[in-house]
């Protein structure tokens, strides 16, 4: 199974990696460093919008039939209220989906959860297709299609 997190609480970037396929060529890091939810939007912005413009053509194609050990993950925003007194959160997840229908992505959270604690891996969850973010092909060997935000981050991690 693969495991992405893409984190956005504290406002720090982090992605994980497990996976029982080979390792992706891009490199993942552990931390940017703070910065703010604005900041952290409008920079990923011109991402999340090819992702978007891209995604009917991926749904097409995982509608239409992956080949045997690819993976079809759309990366979404999941939202905990705070408690009293207290912020709520959001952290960036890619869900590994299982079906798309009428307008809606059901799938299981690909990875644990650090900042959203109401949500576990493994859990099933559904959300509208409008709400995706980012999206990825995964090859049994590892290498990707698409994460079009996740490889903006890993070069930006670099150069912060």
């Amino acid at each position: 199974m693969r495991v992405f997190t893409t984190s956005v609480i504290f406002v720090v970037v982090t992605f994980v990696v497990l996976s029982s396929f080979a390792a992706p060529q891009d490199e993942r890091g552990n931390t940017t460093g703070p910065m703010s939810h604005e900041a952290y939007d409008q920079a990923i912005a011109p991402y999340v919008a090819k992702a978007r413009a891209t995604y009917p053509a991926a749904k097409k194609r995982y509608l239409a039939g992956l080949p045997p050990n690819y993976q079809f993950f759309v990366w979404t925003r999941l939202y905990q209220s705070g408690g009293k007194g207290q912020r709520g959160r959001a952290e960036d997840i890619f869900i590994d989906v299982h079906t798309i229908k009428d307008g809606l992505i059901y799938g299981v959270i690909a990875n644990t959860p650090v900042f959203v604690t109401n949500y576990r891996q493994g859990e099933s969850v559904k959300f509208p297709e409008s709400e995706v973010m980012n999206w990825v092909i995964v090859r049994p060997n590892g290498t990707e299609e698409g994460n079009y935000v996740g490889k903006f981050l890993d070069h930006w991690k670099k150069s912060h």
